[in-house]
């Protein structure tokens, strides 16, 4: 016959075992990349709807801030546009006529 505190000792054994199983498993289903993808889909789904529900209440901000992108993004392009054009080259110097 097992003695009492034997038997509670290996029953108090057999639930941790199942708690470490279960946490395990538990880990390796939230640190799956498939898991993680998910969560990330859904982040960014949740942002891009909030993104287009503010620029619908406030479509005058959200044109001026992708004009100020753009003109960002072009700037060298746009400077450009206002240099002034190198002034041309010199002539070479010629030869004198001796006619």
């Amino acid at each position: 016959m097992i003695p009492p505190s034997l038997a509670a000792a290996q029953a108090d054994v057999l639930v941790k075992r199942a708690r470490l199983k279960a946490s395990l498993a538990e880990a390796r289903h939230r640190l799956s990349p498939a898991t993680i993808a998910s969560g990330v889909a859904d982040d960014l789904r949740d942002k891009a709807e909030e993104g287009v529900a503010v620029i619908r209440e406030r479509p005058g901000v959200a044109a001026g801030v992708a004009t100020g992108l753009v003109a960002l993004l072009a700037r060298k392009r746009i400077m450009g546009l206002f240099r002034k054009a190198p002034p041309p080259p010199p002539l070479p110097p010629t030869a004198p006529n001796k006619d």
